[in-house]
């Protein structure tokens, strides 16, 4: 039960303190998982069942995916507000948000990944 707590309070941590807190913790998130999986090749906990262990990694294949997106758009985003604001001296907010919009998606699909892993990574019952 503290685990989930803490795990949800971590999660709302990440969401409220987006910027730059939340976006920090999600890239080093991905980037753990990625030297993680390199070293051991192994994501999940070794008991778990196979049928189960490939559906977690689709999932967490798919928000990788949807991650990675999602941050590309959000820095194109930002960096097209900032070019098209020095550009025409007057404030633009399209790019603004569609940047806003796409980091908001990259904390989500971070914090599904994570979920996902942290569910993985323990001992069935």
């Amino acid at each position: 039960m503290k685990k989930k707590l803490l795990i949800g309070l971590g999660l709302v941590v990440m969401l409220l303190l987006a910027f730059p807190f939340g976006m920090i913790f999600a890239l080093a998130f991905w980037i753990y998982l990625g030297v993680m999986y390199r070293k051991t090749k192994r994501i999940f906990h070794e008991e778990i069942e196979p049928g189960l262990a490939k559906k977690q990694l689709k999932r967490l294949k798919i928000l990788i995916i949807a991650a990675g997106i999602s941050f590309a758009i959000a820095i194109v985003g930002i960096i097209m507000h900032n070019v098209q604001s020095g550009l025409s001296e007057t404030e633009e907010s399209l790019y603004f948000f569609i940047g806003i919009v796409a980091s908001y998606l990259f904390i989500l699909a971070s914090a599904g990944g994570l979920v996902i892993f942290i569910e993985g990574r323990r001992k069935p019952i």
